[in-house]
């Protein structure tokens, strides 16, 4: 019986850790799925506005080029046709690029968009100098044309997108390694977790037989200690009753005994009365 209980608290203390564990694992699966749904989440935004800033530079990389090479033409038939562009007379430059490209049938929607990343060109190198600097100077380095500072509009574009897909790429690529490392602590969680399972499902399940021995046992104990006891009741019974026979024998053999002495008393006065009688009698 002790062996029994001992062993059933030894598995109840194992059902014990063993919610504990599944808990706990729970709680770390839920965690990652949790993470994953996040980084997938961040990962799509980023993928989506990698797209929008994607396709937003290669159609003004396109805008520029093709712009480029209108110019480049036009320019081969009539010279002055462009004037110089600086900082002090970009205006006109824009007006005759603008004339220029509307000879050439370049599309309106592209030649304002042509135009605003000229100005925003125009406003970048001018917050790039150093204070005190002539604004000339960031055209004049660039040869003073208006075509020097497409194509470098151009280059900048190419270099912006080259560096956008490079971090795409680093982005996909971090993103991937934390989805794989999640995805495998989700597998190998998941995979102890069964096995938490199984373990406190055969834990219970012999809990549950040696509950079932010891309410056996436990009842045989009692029936055989219902057993000795009647037995030992019959036992002092029947001493008793045999102390009471020899006790009542006993006192039979006394009783017996003294009536044999008187009876042997008596008989022996008898047999002088006769002998004495014979002899006077002779």
């Amino acid at each position: 019986k002790e062996k029994l209980e001992a062993q059933i608290a030894e598995l109840a203390s194992d059902i014990d850790v063993s919610d504990s564990k599944i808990g706990e694992l729970a709680a770390s699966i839920a965690k990652a799925e949790k993470e994953l749904q996040n980084a997938t989440a961040i990962r799509k935004k980023e993928a989506a506005d990698f797209s929008t800033s994607e396709a937003e530079l290669m159609d003004a990389i396109d805008t520029v080029g093709r712009a480029i090479s209108v110019l480049e033409r036009e320019l081969a038939k009539n010279p002055a046709a462009l004037v110089q562009a600086s900082a002090k007379d970009m205006a006109g430059a824009m007006q005759a690029l603008s004339a220029i490209l509307d000879a050439a049938a370049f599309p309106g929607s592209d030649q304002k968009k042509l135009m605003a990343l000229v100005q925003t060109q125009q406003t970048s190198e001018e917050d790039d100098e150093q204070p005190g600097a002539p604004a000339a100077a960031a055209y004049e380095s660039k040869a003073g044309g208006i075509v020097d500072v497409l194509e470098d509009m151009k280059d900048k574009a190419e270099g912006q997108l080259s560096d956008l897909r490079k971090a795409e790429v680093n982005s996909q690529h971090n993103f991937d390694m934390l989805e794989q490392s999640l995805q495998n602590e989700m597998k190998t969680g998941t995979k102890d977790l069964e096995d938490e399972k199984t373990d406190k499902a055969a834990a219970q399940e012999k809990k549950a037989a040696s509950e079932g021995d010891l309410d056996k046992t436990a009842k045989q104990l009692a029936t055989a200690t219902q057993e000795l006891a009647t037995a030992r009741a019959s036992c002092i019974k029947i001493a008793a009753d045999h102390e009471a026979s020899e006790a009542s024998r006993q006192e039979e053999l006394k009783v017996i005994q003294e009536a044999k002495k008187i009876l042997e008393e008596s008989t022996s006065g008898a047999e002088a009365k006769t002998y004495d009688f014979l002899q006077v009698a002779a």
